[in-house]
Parts: structure tokens; C-alpha cells; sequence
């Protein structure tokens, strides 16, 4: 018998999923555990799969549509043959619901499935022609218009949301002229603006139109964490600068000896903290309201800059690789990042967190906590500056870092005993070497 196939769940914080791409066809058989489609969550693209035998009867979205888990996204059974025009109905009743102005105009909150409803009765008029209503109202005119005349013609009764309706009144836009980007062809209220946009300017250049974009699922996430980070965690920031001289001496000569180890300043970096952070364990820490973890593993997230937003993959046990090894494993991490290849245990777990804006010429900065995380360090740009050395003046290399502390497990002389830890394995980094 033929039933939906849901879209998973398989992400730990998706609310929604964007169908990637479809690699089971209409029609198509299938063996349990086939993968259904790509679909793209708030964090990478993942594979969804079936456990079951059967056929793929109908493909209910296309690619680039999203849903939240639980919402219906396909037809299965044991034929392609079967007859399958109830669960479309009941498909399209909730599909409308999903796309209901209360979910337009509130957008805030996720996106929740709602049950079926019943199609709408029909009564039969004395020409014969069927007629539709709904609670005893004719809905052969559009029912969620208020009553009375608002000065929308016959010809402009277009399905609109109430919210659509009113902007194109502001803006005088006629609704019939508007091509409707909503289920079904609903005109809703972007695209009035963008119709409004589209108008010829009364003389002068054009008007730069306003682009509207949909908040994708990682950029809604990214705005939730950090809020919640913002609001509930109590920080300060303790800034130190860095002679890093040390640090250029060590590359230059891993290049000139070992050319086809590729070892970068970050990759560094990243064994200098992991080795202070063995030193002081109280940084390397999570807040929970009934107990502070002190973590035995030292897994550091490394923060990647991806199209739409920010990922932080995790290298893990950083105190115990060699500078090869971490080279070689943040290339593989950041590469399946940018192509959204990244498992969710690549990404989730860190114990704390490095961002990194020094390749961008970026000399200063302070970055929020990744809650649980004790603690974030914002790394600022190497630079040749003038510096005094033994009462005269001589060219140096420096490099300011800030790391941003959660006051509830991290107190000013912790912190800023780690961060002489670091000086200590940033300015001497021949000690990572052994």
C-alpha cells in the first residue's frame, strides 16, 4: 500500500531541510537502505535513506523547496502503478497549511506540520455548475478578503495573502499583473515588491531594486546559537599580543626543508592551544547548571567561512598530532565544509573553538562564545611593525589574539594564565616540536 516519505531528521539542529537532489526516480525501484535524495540542513548536505523494498511513485517537491522533518516529500509503495490521488490531496491540504499567511507573516518560529483537513464540500447551483464554500460561504471569490469593497476588481482577485494584498494598496501595485511565487501560484508579499521594484522610474537612473532573501537553514541556526550565546553567557575579553617571529622562522624552514609538508601559521596555532590547553584543563571546559566539565579530550572546532554562513569542523585529540597531521586534517576538514560534505561528528563537540580572520587583513577582533564552550580566541593578522629591541628600533613580527571567556567557569587570572601558556609555545614553537 502506498505511503509518504517523510523528510528526516538527520541533523541534530535541523528544523528544515532543502532537497538537494533526487537520486531515486518516479517510477524507479528500490532496495532498503537506497538513498532517497540529498538534502541540504542547516550545518551540510546528507544523504537521506529508505529501509524498506519498494517503488518511488511521485516526487512531491522539487529541488530547492524546504520543509521541516516529519513533512511529506514523496510517494512509495509496491507498484508504480498504484493509485495514490488521496495521498496527493491530503499532501496538497497540508502543503497549503505549511504555506499559510500565519507562517508568511510569522516566520520567527519553525515551521510545524499540521494535519490534514478535509477537502472542502460542494453544493450544486440551479445552473448545474458545482459551487464551493466553506462554513457556508461562497468561495468562488476569494473568502479571506474582509467584507465590503476595497476597490479590487473582478479581474484582480488573484490568490493573495491578506499581507500581499495590503502592500500592494501601499505601493499601488496591481495584484492581476503580479506573477505569484507561492504554492499554487499565491502571489505573496515579496513578490509585489519585487513588481513594485520592476516599474520605470519617472525620469533619472532606475532604482536599484531590493533584494529579498529567504533565511537558509544555517543562517537561522547561526542567528539562534548566537543570540543565545549574547544573552545567557557572561563574558569579558583578555587581549595579548604576540612576537612572532618564532612562528615565520618555523614555517620558512618547514617550507625550505620539507616542501611537500604544507604546514600554515593557523595549523601552528592550532598545536600552540592545543598544548596550553592540556596545561590548563579549566579552559578546556563546559558550563552546565548542575556541574562544570573539565574535558579529558582536547577537540578544538576551527571556524570556516562557507557560502551562507559559518561551520566549525573539529580536529580532534589536537594535543596529541603532529604539525603534518593537523595541516593535512583542517585542508580535509575546510574542503568538505565548503562542499557541504561535513559529518555531523566532523562538526559537533568541541571542547574550544579558534577564529581566524588574520588572512584577511583583519588585525583585531573578539568572536562569541560556541556555548558549552568555556571559552573562543579571535586571531588577528601577522604584521611587520617597529618594535624596540635592546633601546633601538628594528623591524618585528606581532599578532594580537583575544579570547572571549565565559565568567562563569573562567576568571581573569585563569584566562590570562592560559593565554602566557600560549605566548610561551607561540613565541618558542620549536617546544610543539617535541
Amino acid at each position: 500500500m502506498a505511503d509518504f516519505y517523510d523528510m528526516p531528521a538527520i541533523s541534530p539542529t535541523m528544523e528544515v531541510g532543502t532537497l538537494v537532489e533526487w537520486r531515486i526516480a518516479e517510477g524507479q525501484p528500490f532496495e532498503s537502505s537506497a538513498v532517497v535524495a540529498d538534502i541540504g540542513t542547516d550545518k551540510a548536505n546528507m544523504e537521506a535513506e529508505i529501509y524498506e523494498d519498494g517503488v518511488l511513485i511521485k516526487h512531491l517537491i522539487g529541488v530547492g523547496e524546504e520543509v521541516p522533518p516529519g513533512f511529506p516529500i514523496a510517494i512509495w509503495g509496491a507498484s508504480a502503478d498504484e493509485d495514490v490521488s488521496a495521498l496527493v490531496t491530503t499532501f496538497e491540504a497540508r502543503k497549503a497549511a505549511l504555506a499559510s499567511p500565519e507562517s508568511e507573516d510569522k516566520a520567527k518560529e519553525p515551521a510545524k506540520v499540521v494535519k490534514a483537513v478535509a477537502p472542502s464540500p460542494t453544493r450544486t447551483a440551479p445552473s448545474g455548475k458545482v459551487e464551493r464554500s466553506w462554513s457556508g460561504r461562497d468561495i468562488t471569490k476569494d473568502f479571506m478578503d474582509p467584507p465590503g469593497d476595497i476597490g479590487i476588481s473582478v479581474a484582480e482577485r488573484v490568490a493573495a495573502s491578506p499581507l500581499a494584498r495590503k502592500v500592494a494598496a501601499d505601493l499601488g501595485v496591481s495584484l492581476g499583473a503580479v506573477n505569484g511565487s507561492g504554492p499554487g501560484g499565491r502571489v505573496v508579499r515579496a513578490d509585489v515588491e519585487e513588481a513594485a521594484s520592476a516599474r520605470p522610474a519617472s525620469g533619472g537612473p532606475a532604482a536599484r531594486a531590493d533584494e529579498v532573501k529567504r533565511n537558509s537553514p544555517m543562517r537561522k541556526i547561526i542567528a539562534e546559537r548566537l543570540l543565545e550565546s549574547h544573552t545567557d553567557i557572561p563574558t569579558f575579553f583578555l587581549t595579548a599580543t604576540f612576537d612572532m617571529q618564532g612562528f615565520v622562522d618555523l614555517r620558512t624552514d618547514l617550507k625550505a626543508r620539507l616542501p611537500d609538508v604544507k604546514v600554515s601559521y593557523n595549523d601552528i596555532l592550532i598545536a600552540a592551544v592545543a598544548r596550553s590547553l592540556r596545561e590548563h584543563p579549566e579552559i578546556n571546559a563546559s558550563w552546565d547548571d548542575a556541574a562544570i566539565t573539565h574535558h579529558g579530550r582536547i577537540d578544538i572546532g576551527v571556524a570556516v567561512a562557507v557560502e551562507g554562513g559559518l561551520i566549525t569542523p573539529v580536529v580532534r585529540n589536537a594535543d596529541q598530532r603532529s604539525l603534518a597531521d593537523i595541516g593535512s586534517t583542517v585542508r580535509e576538514l575546510a574542503g568538505k565544509a565548503r562542499n557541504q560534505k561535513l559529518l555531523p561528528e566532523e562538526y559537533t563537540g568541541a571542547t574550544f573553538t579558534i577564529s581566524n580572520l588574520g588572512m584577511m587583513d583583519i588585525e583585531h577582533f573578539t568572536a562569541i562564545i560556541n556555548p558549552p564552550e568555556a571559552a573562543i580566541l579571535a586571531v588577528g593578522s601577522i604584521e611587520a611593525v617597529p618594535v624596540v629591541v635592546d633601546g633601538s628600533f628594528e623591524i618585528g613580527h606581532r599578532m594580537k589574539v583575544t579570547m572571549t571567556c565565559d565568567h562563569r567557569l573562567i576568571d581573569g587570572a585563569v584566562g590570562a594564565g592560559f593565554l602566557q601558556t600560549l605566548r610561551r609555545y607561540v613565541e618558542s614553537p620549536w617546544l610543539l616540536l617535541v
